[in-house]
């Protein structure tokens, strides 16, 4: 039998089938954007690896919650499913100029919140797209990767890591509520 703690209401607006897909994407979304990079409304935010299963919920979400958001994607097709759920600019990460590009949409002051997919590729250079005071939230990674260090000083910024499987049992149902909204 399954733990109390791990089951949770199903909203009526969705289907059993909709419900078995929703968790894992849905509340690695929520607990990364408003638990762990405690993310307000007004902020820019960078979803980077947007079109994929979590980043397009994370998408979705920071748009709900009135975050300006920006992704990145590596073909156009995704690129064009990032904009359709909500993103207001997006890039193709795989472009040399990417954080060029990323830079001059911010206007140079950088990104509050960066939701990253693939910090072993991306972090080094995520954390140079930081605002003062942003939030680098690892979301995804496969491997080792090396920073300065002084890009986070300078910026009086963070890296936070996020594992679903150690939100507590209060926060899982808080999740659960909102996405069920």
């Amino acid at each position: 039998l399954a733990d109390h703690t791990t089951v949770h209401h199903l909203p009526n607006i969705l289907s059993f089938e909709q419900g078995a897909g929703i968790h894992i994407p849905y509340a690695t979304a929520y607990f990364s954007l408003i638990h762990i990079a405690r993310a307000k409304e007004g902020e820019t935010v960078l979803v980077h690896g947007a079109s994929g299963g979590v980043g397009l919920a994370c998408v979705q979400l920071a748009k709900w919650k009135g975050l300006k958001v920006v992704g990145t994607a590596s073909t156009e097709e995704g690129k064009k499913r990032v904009l359709e759920n909500g993103a207001s600019f997006v890039v193709n990460h795989k472009d040399t100029d990417y954080t060029t590009q990323l830079m001059a949409f911010t206007e140079n002051k950088g990104f509050d919140v960066v939701l990253e997919m693939l910090a072993n590729v991306n972090l080094d250079k995520d954390l140079k797209l930081l605002n003062h005071g942003g939030r680098v939230c690892i979301i995804g990674n496969r491997g080792r990767v090396e920073i300065d260090p002084r890009d986070l000083m300078m910026r009086r910024s963070a890296v936070l890591g996020v594992a679903l499987a150690n939100a507590t049992a209060v926060e899982l149902e808080e999740i659960h509520s909102e996405i069920g909204k």
